[in-house]
């Protein structure tokens, strides 16, 4: 034997195909043939049996092996034992590494799992069930044995899902059956007692926010009519020669409306109270409701409403309350012009049937909803309540009509739409007919003559003032464009706050929108400085203008400030969170308003400073330095017009059009939202950039001046170089040169 130590390089083959091998020892021969055998197919045995990890060995403490594993059909496994790890092999050791090894798992898969040479296999929480595991093995030529190896796997299932703990579960669950039978047959006076619970609950509930919505109402009630007081009050102390009358003029009537408001809340009280009583007096209702109608007449003509007084009977002397007559026919009139469009109809008509006098109020407005309808009397309570209504209001008026009418003994309904009317609300008041203490029946020829107080009826104007009839001299200069004065956008829809707030802007240009909706078409049209709005406003608020403002490309460079009576931290929080740039509660001061438009105009400036300098063509000292220290992120739509400009650089057709059509702007458009950010017009704009870029090019000394003009999209060289020469003081050349130098 050469006990391993041959000799390199000493081996020879003979014809026959036996080899010999030379060492220490002499020569080693044998024929290949006899040493191979392809064809030998090796058995294939399980070797090794792993569970969580741990080998298993024949009868140790997890008795799940008796024998050894080479010798076990079957095997047993509890649900803890689930990491099942089998080793195996092919008794062919030729070439073991080159043994191939082949695997299926019946009860889980039926397809042939190819292991290659790997001779182990693991499975992971296999659920309860049996299993077959079966194997098969191949030599190192890949011949597989036609025996397979199997071992029978049972994965025992955990208590909780055998038999008995099954039939467990029936057990409770039938229990539970009859127990919740059991509740089910006393649980009805419960029942009716929660019900009864809940009811107070939602009441009580519904009250409150009422009352939150009805003391909110009153802020924005209160604050509007006390910004005019304040505001105008300020300015006539300030400048006392100015226009006082108007202004005394609107303090008082904004006075008068927070009296009013004062008296409702006060009778209200009253009501509940029970203190309220009657003043009785004789007199001519017909002839009294006749001045109160008259007195809406001028209100109905500002909205092009039109008033009709269709009394069936001439003169009904009775006696009655004058006061709370008017309070209620006030309310009810005035609610149907707030519902009622322009050019719509208010009819108001008067009828004697028996003991009763009916007095009918129908419009021709929206109407309201059948679900609304039975609560339109109940306090606090509004029909809408959004931020978007055409009207202010508490929600109190009908109620306290209704209130005022029972307290008449007389009675209130409503009915939307009216009888035989497809639209509108028609309010119907009843009220007994008291007779007069000396009937006129019994008076004498020269007797017939009402007592003078009688027929003077009430001393009333409207309750609301809502001067749509009204407008406002604010001069627009929009289209003179040497103004540079800023353009504001003051979006209102209370007139007399309107008035006071320009009042306020003189400074400044100024447009004014009415809603939210046409505030926003005059922010896409006239490209405003700054907006200014009210946030409750008809069809579209505050919030949602200043929202669809920041959204749209056209507008949301504008910066928006907020002026609300909804003063409380949640809507404050909600305005800044949709972009406003301030928000300022009713009643503002003027000063401050100025100095938040002073600031927010200032910062605009400021980013137009930094652009005009950015694109500075003389390489002053200034803009090298604003340069060396440039901190502000240049704005997203100026970015997109530097860069479609500079894709377009050579070509000299660009003009302001393709670029306004690139952004989906129009000319007037594109023109006013660039020279809002940059303080340039389009065309200056474009020929910045390309004397800029012509700059960069000139410091290639390789490139001509002819090459660099074409290339900048100017198609003339020599117009090219006295429009450079204008704009730097340096000809191109001379640039170059003293660039060089």
């Amino acid at each position: 034997l050469q006990d391993e130590e041959f000799k390199s390089g000493v081996f020879v083959k003979f014809p026959d195909g036996r080899m010999a091998f030379g060492g220490i020892n002499g020569l080693n021969t044998f024929d290949p043939k006899e040493v191979l055998d392809f064809n030998y197919s090796p058995e294939t045995f399980i070797t090794k049996l792993l569970v969580n990890n741990i080998q298993i060995l024949p009868n140790d403490e997890s008795k799940i092996l008796v024998h050894s594993i080479e010798m076990t059909k079957s095997i047993n496994l509890n649900h803890l034992q689930d990491i099942l790890t089998l080793e195996f092999a092919s008794l062919d050791f030729n070439a073991p590494n080159k043994n191939k090894y082949r695997y299926q798992l019946r009860g889980a898969q039926e397809k042939w799992v190819e292991l290659n040479n790997n001779n182990s296999v693991t499975f992971v929480k296999l659920p309860a069930d049996k299993y077959i595991f079966r194997l098969q093995g191949s030599n190192s030529q890949g011949i597989w044995n036609e025996k397979i190896t199997e071992l029978e796997i049972n994965i025992l299932p955990p208590w909780w899902k055998t038999w008995w703990a099954y039939l467990t579960y029936i057990f409770i669950a039938l229990t539970g059956v009859w127990a919740y039978f059991q509740f089910s047959l006393n649980r009805s006076k419960l029942q009716q007692e929660l019900a009864f619970e809940k009811r107070e609950a939602d009441r009580v509930r519904d009250l409150d926010l009422q009352k939150s919505q009805l003391y909110m109402n009153m802020t924005h009630e209160f604050r509007t009519p006390l910004t005019i007081i304040l505001g105008m009050a300020q300015q006539i102390g300030d400048n006392p020669k100015g226009n006082v009358k108007e202004g005394v003029n609107m303090i008082v009537r904004n006075g008068q409306n927070l009296l009013n408001l004062i008296n409702k809340m006060l009778n209200l009280s009253k009501l509940e109270s029970g203190k309220m009583i009657l003043d009785m007096e004789e007199g001519d209702i017909v002839h009294f409701i006749r001045i109160i109608v008259e007195s809406f007449r001028s209100y109905a003509s500002n909205k092009e409403i039109l008033l009709h007084f269709l009394p069936e009977i001439d003169e009904l002397y009775i006696s009655f309350d004058k006061d709370k007559v008017e309070q209620v026919l006030s309310n009810i009139i005035s609610n149907a012009y707030k519902f009622t469009p322009q050019k719509g109809h208010i009819y108001i008509s008067i009828k004697k049937i028996e003991d009763e006098i009916t007095i009918s109020i129908k419009d021709t407005g929206r109407g309201i909803p059948s679900d609304d309808l039975e609560r339109v009397f109940d306090r606090f309570y509004q029909v809408d309540n959004s931020t978007t209504r055409h009207y202010e209001g508490t929600g109190i008026g009908l109620a306290l009509s209704k209130e005022l009418v029972k307290l008449m003994n007389g009675t209130l309904t409503a009915q939307s739409p009216p009888v035989g009317a497809r639209l509108g609300t028609e309010f119907i008041l009843t009220l007994p007919i008291l007779e007069v203490a000396n009937n006129l029946e019994k008076l004498g020829p020269n007797q017939k003559t009402p007592p003078v107080s009688a027929l003077d009826g009430p001393t009333i104007t409207p309750k609301y003032y809502e001067h749509q009839g009204e407008t406002i001299d604010i001069e627009n200069r929009e289209h003179a464009s040497e103004d540079n004065t800023p353009l504001i956008l003051l979006v209102e829809d209370n007139m007399d706050v309107l008035k006071y707030t320009a009042s306020c802007l003189t400074d400044y240009r100024l447009i004014v929108a009415y809603n939210g909706q046409e505030g926003f078409e005059q922010a896409t049209e006239f490209i405003p400085d700054l907006i200014i709005s009210d946030v409750m406003m008809p069809i579209m608020d505050g919030f949602e203008l200043c929202q669809k403002v920041k959204l749209d490309q056209r507008t949301n460079h504008i910066p928006v400030i907020i002026l609300t009576a909804r003063a409380d931290f949640e809507s404050k929080l909600e305005g800044l969170g949709i972009g406003a740039n301030a928000y300022l509660p009713k009643p503002f001061e003027r000063k401050e308003l100025l100095l938040n438009i002073k600031n927010i105009l200032d910062l605009r400036n400021s980013l137009k400073h930094y652009y005009q300098l950015k694109l500075n063509l003389n390489d002053t000292k200034e803009a090298k330095t604003e340069s060396a220290h440039e901190t502000v992120p240049e704005d997203e739509f100026v970015l997109k017009i530097r860069e479609l400009i500079e894709l377009n650089l050579s070509n000299s057709d660009l003009n302001v059009e393709m670029l306004a059509k690139f952004v989906f702007l129009s000319h007037s458009q594109l023109g006013r939202k660039l020279d809002a950010i940059t303080g340039l017009s389009p065309n200056k704009f474009i020929r910045y950039i390309r004397l800029n870029k012509a700059k960069e090019y000139l410091s290639n000394e390789e490139l001509s001046i002819t090459a660099i003009a074409f290339d900048c999209g100017f198609n003339d060289p020599s117009y090219f170089s006295r429009l450079f020469k204008s704009e730097t003081g340096l000809s191109p050349m001379e640039w170059r040169e003293q660039k060089s130098a």
